[in-house]
């Protein structure tokens, strides 16, 4: 048995970030950032065994008529009807990223619920109880069991009422960076091995928290000079420029959100020491 072809057709961040999860596997990555029509996706296929998409770059119609001439396609359009079926309710400033995969032989596998409120993510969501944390993983879990998800997927939901949906993202999840400085598996190592039906990997916390912000260029400066003293500040820090995102993994919540808005106001020009 050789080793799988994945195609991968998402914005250029997300094919770059698919393609280091999949280099780390073995697995060969066929990358395409452009919109296609169904012929192109079809043309496509020919030589992936399956296919990973960012729906927004390919219609339902598309798909479906490549599925017809036998392209394996993540999420495929049945499941993508299934989730486009469900009410979207308007966006709220605290919510919370649920993210989660689901393998073809319905193994299962969540990260610890997220908050997303303004422009930092926090996890584990603070102040939340253990009790409501199981409520909510178990709520998800059985929802990616009734419409049968084969991938990853990250729900957006109303922080202070769990079962309202505002956004479901696939290949461009916000908690992205959150599992890729604390997360025993990433986002993207486990959305392959769900799709190459692997066996799953651990998604449980390196470190008992996480923070990350978004970063923004002070207009007087650029986007290198201001490492110099946040690197030197908290070596711990970790940055990823794809993302515009700073973030840092430890046991004090307090402390970690105190250095990550330091370091995004820093960054900024807000603050200079």
């Amino acid at each position: 048995m050789s080793f799988p072809v994945v195609g991968v057709i998402a914005p250029e961040l997300a094919v770059s970030q698919i393609t280091e999860a999949g280099n780390r596997l073995g697995i060969q990555v066929k990358g395409s950032r452009k919109k296609m029509s169904a012929l192109e996706l079809t043309n496509f296929a020919e030589d992936c065994n399956l296919i990973c998409i960012e729906p927004e770059l390919i219609s339902i119609g598309a798909i479906k008529v490549a599925e017809q001439s036998g392209a394996q396609i993540y999420p495929s359009s049945k499941l993508l009807t299934a989730i486009n079926s469900i009410e979207l309710h308007q966006v709220v400033e605290d919510k919370l990223a649920i993210t989660a995969a689901r393998s073809a032989h319905a193994q299962s596998a969540i990260w610890p619920i997220a908050l997303s409120s303004r422009d930092l993510i926090i996890s584990p969501a603070p102040a939340m109880s253990e009790e409501q944390a199981v409520t909510i993983a178990v709520s998800a879990l059985d929802l990616l069991n009734e419409i049968s998800l084969t991938g990853g997927i990250e729900l957006i939901v109303d922080a202070n009422n769990y079962q309202n949906l505002l956004e479901v993202n696939w290949l461009q999840p916000r908690s992205a960076f959150i599992s890729d400085i604390n997360s025993i598996t990433n986002y993207f190592e486990q959305y392959l091995r769900a799709v190459l039906d692997l066996p799953l990997g651990e998604t449980g916390n390196l470190q008992l928290n996480a923070v990350t912000g978004e970063l923004r260029t002070d207009p007087n400066s650029d986007d290198y000079r201001p490492y110099l003293h946040l690197m030197a500040r908290n070596p711990k820090l970790k940055f990823d420029q794809r993302l515009r995102a700073v973030g840092l993994a430890g046991g004090n919540l307090e402390a970690l959100i105190t250095e990550i808005i330091h370091a995004q106001q820093y960054y900024s020009g807000e603050i200079d020491s």
